[in-house]
């Protein structure tokens, strides 16, 4: 494959960032174009009046331990480990997650953890006997976990999560987030924890001081530091291929249209529109498989509270269906330099839901004004009167729904995308992949190798069938990122 001279990037998402990164520590000349006027896509950390939240409460961790040191370098000085407390609250009670045994004999009475554990043994006895493909969300949860476990902690919150009925959602979703998790698992984990071998990634987590965006910002600094573009305000209308690895790219800001030219392109734009901006254009078949490929949106409420704490978590997940917003984190818990003092603190409410729907069509403050009766009325949060003030924003496009036709989908807007020599594609949306925002990074790290000569794979990233949760061994790997991708003037800092 020809090592391009003039790359240029759509989205400044993680992924996009991370391409633009490792090539221009690499001496390739770069673009980047994002229609927003920030970096980081999804990885946003909003700032007004002294409070900073993120969209979502990203963390950070990864089992890859070479990306863990390109991460460390990256973020030298601006790092907190935070302590993380996940737990589920399901009819006034809480659990932590990943789910304990023992929480569940605490919190229910005799009858539900005889239910419990009667149907985990008949999923796995019928699995054993009577075999049959897993397909559905549900399928995958039940023969984890038993039908009832997957009533409690699994069907409500995935259902508010992505609107449609776990019968409707593929397995594949439960793979990549619980593969390898279990009720004997969890077992293992209560009764021989001392003689495992797995070191767990659950209860502490680096996370940048001042807020999550700070890993885009950080890239994009590095980027330009290095005399490449990173171009803000800028909405990409449409590619068109003049051949291999010739490509012009349109794009308006503000009122005018412009074009860049490249010999490669990496984009982060989500897939299915992809396809559709093409010249030349897909067939009706390629069309109808683009736009099948659906996401679902986000409103976020951030509640402002004149109160120094109001839980411990870092996340807490809500399965009653009368409680608007489906998750939620305290920003304090995670940095005090997420508040503006110690007496303050908030709470960041995430609403799942899809555009022009009954959740999206609402106006902010009957949203704001809903999520604040939830907290007071139903949940006894907070008081009234501890109310400060509130801010919402709404973003598309945040997370690929795996339905039951989606890899279908991907793969016949893949093939079509093949026969265009020097187009790539990185990150949650390029990829229609719930990545974290560690799979961006690190795809978006080996793609840049892969454009540099290296016979690497990037879209291998998260597609490995374990918990996420955990990692087996001990021992770091070679520093890989070191050798290929650290910024010269950092380096030279540190020599000095």
């Amino acid at each position: 494959m020809k090592v391009p001279n003039k790359v240029v990037i759509l989205g400044c998402g993680p992924g996009g960032l991370a391409v633009g990164h490792e090539l221009s520590v690499n001496g390739t000349q770069v673009t980047l174009l994002d229609r927003n006027p920030y970096v980081g896509g999804l990885c946003r950390t909003v700032h007004d009046n002294g409070y900073k939240f993120d969209l979502g409460g990203h963390r950070w961790f990864t089992k890859n331990e070479d990306l863990n040191n390109w991460f460390r370098r990256l973020m030298e000085g601006e790092l907190v480990l935070v302590n993380r407390i996940s737990r589920i609250c399901y009819k006034g009670k809480f659990y932590h997650y990943p789910i304990r045994i023992s929480d569940i004999v605490k919190n229910t009475g005799p009858v539900t953890v005889l239910h419990a554990g009667l149907s985990f043994l008949w999923a796995s006895v019928t699995g054993a006997l009577f075999p049959k493909p897993i397909v559905t969300m549900k399928d995958a949860y039940t023969a984890q976990f038993g039908a009832k476990l997957y009533d409690m902690f699994f069907r409500r919150y995935s259902e508010k999560v992505w609107g449609k009925p776990c019968e409707e959602l593929s397995a594949d979703w439960v793979a990549q987030r619980s593969k390898g998790l279990s009720v004997w698992v969890l077992l293992r984990e209560a009764l021989l924890k001392s003689n495992r071998k797995v070191v767990s990634l659950v209860d502490q987590f680096m996370y940048p001081r001042d807020g999550y965006v700070r890993i885009p910002e950080r890239m994009a600094e590095d980027i330009t530091r290095c005399g490449n573009e990173v171009r803000l305000g800028c909405t990409v209308t449409r590619l068109t291929y003049h051949g291999p690895n010739d490509f012009e790219i349109f794009y308006r800001e503000g009122d005018e249209e412009r074009s860049v030219r490249a010999e490669a392109v990496v984009s982060t734009i989500p897939l299915g529109l992809l396809a559709r901006m093409l010249e030349p254009g897909c067939d009706e078949g390629v069309e109808r498989a683009a736009r099948a490929l659906k996401f679902r949106d986000l409103i976020t409420v951030n509640v402002r509270l004149h109160r120094k704490q109001v839980t411990p978590d870092t996340w807490l997940y809500f399965q009653d269906e009368d409680i608007l917003f489906g998750r939620l984190h305290e920003p304090k818990n995670w940095s005090a330099a997420m508040v503006p003092d110690d007496d303050h603190t908030s709470l960041v409410l995430e609403c799942f839901c899809s555009r022009g729907d009954h959740i999206w069509e609402k106006p902010d403050e009957a949203i704001a004004e809903r999520c604040v009766r939830d907290l007071v009325d139903k949940l006894g949060f907070i008081r009234d009167e501890e109310v400060v003030d509130w801010q919402i924003v709404r973003t598309i496009q945040t997370y690929p729904v795996y339905d039951l036709e989606y890899k279908q989908n991907i793969a016949t807007v893949q093939g079509f995308l093949q026969r265009y020599e020097g187009l790539n594609v990185v990150g949650r949306g390029g990829s229609f992949r719930y990545n974290n925002a560690d799979h961006s990074i690190e795809m978006g790290l080996l793609l840049a190798q892969r454009l540099l000569g290296a016979e690497v794979d990037h879209m291998a990233v998260n597609t490995e069938m374990e918990y996420h949760e955990e990692k087996r061994g001990t021992t770091p790997g070679h520093d890989y990122y070191r050798l290929h991708g650290a910024a010269p003037e950092k380096e030279k800092a540190s020599a000095d």
